[in-house]
């Protein structure tokens, strides 16, 4: 890239640090699993790596909108497990409530910031 300014070329070389970590990413197993691909035809294979990269997106969207937690992709993976919902049936009416078990601080801000309380309307009803 001879046409780049010295601080672009820099600022570059010090960014890669993101393509590499994408790769890590993708080798993890346990949050954006490529490996082993067992499907045979291409077209499969090409929509098992499409998924793969898509939810690699949508990793680093929340890494993103989480960036002022400074949590690594599994630490911010493993608080967002620890927010468990339970349905609760009332004994006096056949009403089904979802509500949210009890939370550490962290998990609290990031549902607060994530708004998952949105997701959390009563829909659920024993008839």
């Amino acid at each position: 890239m001879h046409t780049w300014h010295s601080k672009k070329i820099a600022k570059t070389y010090n960014q890669k640090y993101l393509v590499e970590d994408a790769f890590k990413l993708l080798n993890d197993y346990l949050l954006v699993p490529v490996g082993p691909v067992n499907h045979y035809k291409d077209f499969n294979i090409r929509s098992h790596i499409f998924l793969c990269i898509t939810g690699m997106l949508f990793y680093r969207y929340l890494a993103w909108k989480c960036k002022y937690f400074h949590l690594s992709m599994r630490r911010l993976v493993e608080e967002l497990e620890g927010i468990r919902l339970a349905l609760v049936k009332e004994k006096t009416n056949s009403k089904v409530k979802l509500v949210v078990e009890e939370m550490n601080s962290k998990q609290a801000r990031l549902f607060s910031l994530l708004d998952l309380g949105v997701y959390m309307e009563n829909r659920y009803r024993d008839d």
